[in-house]
């Protein structure tokens, strides 16, 4: 007993010594870790994630600011070059028609495909202008017509030696003698069917250079159609047409006589030159049965609108393919005064109508064929009457399967049908489609003089 005593006396004494050994000093660098290193670490992650939200923020702000600012440039530039190709499309219209390179825009003639003009001769007073939309379209002056035929319908000696004598001094031309009615004039020399044919009227006195070019390509890239029309002025549906399509200017044939005597070798085509129409009372419609008041006269404009519009012959105007489109020679001159506006005011888009590209479809309605394109296979394939327009624009296309298309772009002025001559000859127009093929088509060398009236 007493030794475990002793014992345990000995172990309280050593603890006791153990006790002493530790200074408050040690104690407190102990348990600095413990207490000090804690607070430390939390103050400067907090810190950390302070400054990291002072600088990222900017930073997120800035990229923001970047992408939005690219995005609305591209943005920018896109419009920019959808509105630069708008503004090229309507600048198009702009240039002045005579001055269009239209190689370049339509394309380039087929090598391989032989386009042959043929003109239904019988009237040189009408195809004296016309030559000079004939020679601008050879071959051989940068054209689409390799030759032209002039198939000779004309029974007076005066016209044949004036287109003989033609012929003889201009290259490209052909002469061809006919017999029979148009059905057989067709088949016998329109039906070669490797070629390319383009039909036109005599009194064709206005050729835009679009036309000829367009007509090929349209008749070549629609291998399915049966023929591709011009876009002619002066045709029973056309009037109809170009009202709707806001091509029509008002017009009214002039009054009073002019304070001056009017010549034809002084008539200018231009309508600008043409004085307002006078301030006197007008009807509200147009008397469509009434003539022209004297020979040479004029038909002067008035102001743009509907209610004038109203009062003048285009609101007699219909959908069809006889009736007064065919006999009205005032409905013929509004046309015409009209064409010669929008060529001034380089309007002449108001005419288009149709797609997208300004193609028509007939439907296997009828439309005058004054001015057609078509391959010599499909006249082989056709049957044709003396009634050539019927069977060309209706049955044919009808029995085959093959629509008549229209193509609107291609812009081309007939003058007359036979019961319009007569009063159209007692107007200006024929003197001024002259006057305008002299300043912008005829060649210095061949400028044109006129016939007297009713040669």
């Amino acid at each position: 007993m007493e030794e475990n005593s002793s014992l345990m006396n000995s172990f309280d004494e050593e603890l006791v010594h153990n006790e002493t050994e530790i200074s408050p000093m040690d104690d407190v660098e102990k348990a600095r870790p413990s207490i000090n290193t804690r607070p430390r670490r939390w103050i400067h992650s907090r810190i950390f994630q302070r400054n990291t939200l002072l600088w990222a923020l900017p930073l997120i702000l800035g990229i923001s600011i970047l992408f939005y600012t690219w995005d609305t440039l591209a943005l920018s530039q896109r419009a920019l070059r959808m509105l630069s190709a708008k503004q090229q499309e309507d600048e198009s219209y702009s240039e002045p028609i005579h001055e269009q390179n239209t190689t370049e825009k339509i394309g380039v003639k087929p090598s391989d495909v032989t386009v042959i003009g043929v003109v239904f001769f019988g009237r040189r007073q009408y195809v004296d202008i016309l030559d000079c939309y004939l020679q601008r379209n050879l071959a051989l002056n940068g054209g689409y017509l390799n030759e032209v035929h002039f198939l000779s319908h004309s029974s007076k000696r005066e016209d044949i030696d004036w287109v003989q004598s033609l012929i003889n001094r201009t290259a490209g031309y052909k002469y061809v003698e006919t017999e029979g009615h148009y059905g057989t004039v067709w088949k016998q020399h329109a039906s070669d069917p490797n070629t390319l044919y383009i039909k036109m009227d005599d009194d064709i006195t206005y050729i835009h250079d679009n036309a000829i070019p367009r007509m090929v390509h349209t008749l070549i890239d629609h291998p399915e159609s049966y023929a591709v029309s011009a876009n002619v002025i002066n045709s029973p549906e056309g009037h109809w047409l170009h009202y709707h399509t806001n091509a029509i200017v008002p017009y009214l044939p002039e009054p009073h006589e002019p304070d001056l005597p009017l010549t034809p070798e002084l008539t200018s085509w231009r309508p600008s030159k043409l004085p307002e129409y006078p301030q006197v009372p007008i009807p509200d419609h147009f008397d469509m049965k009434k003539g022209p008041s004297r020979d040479h006269h004029r038909w002067l404009p008035l102001d743009r609108n509907s209610k004038n519009l109203h009062k003048t012959p285009i609101h007699a105007a219909a959908y069809e393919w006889q009736g007064i489109g065919v006999t009205s020679w005032s409905l013929a001159a509004q046309q015409h005064a009209s064409l010669l506006s929008n060529i001034e005011a380089d309007t002449l888009n108001r005419y288009y109508f149709g797609d997208e590209i300004g193609v028509w479809n007939m439907q296997n309605y009828r439309y005058s064929i004054n001015f057609l394109a078509l391959w010599g296979s499909t006249v082989r394939a056709s049957e044709i009457s003396a009634r050539d327009e019927l069977d060309i624009a209706v049955k044919n296309p009808e029995r085959l399967g093959r629509p008549l298309l229209v193509d609107s772009h291609a812009l081309v002025a007939h003058f007359s049908f036979g019961p319009q001559q007569e009063h159209l000859l007692k107007t200006d127009f024929l003197d001024r489609y002259r006057s305008y093929a002299n300043e912008m088509v005829c060649r210095p060398e061949n400028q044109k003089v006129p016939f007297q009236t009713g040669s």
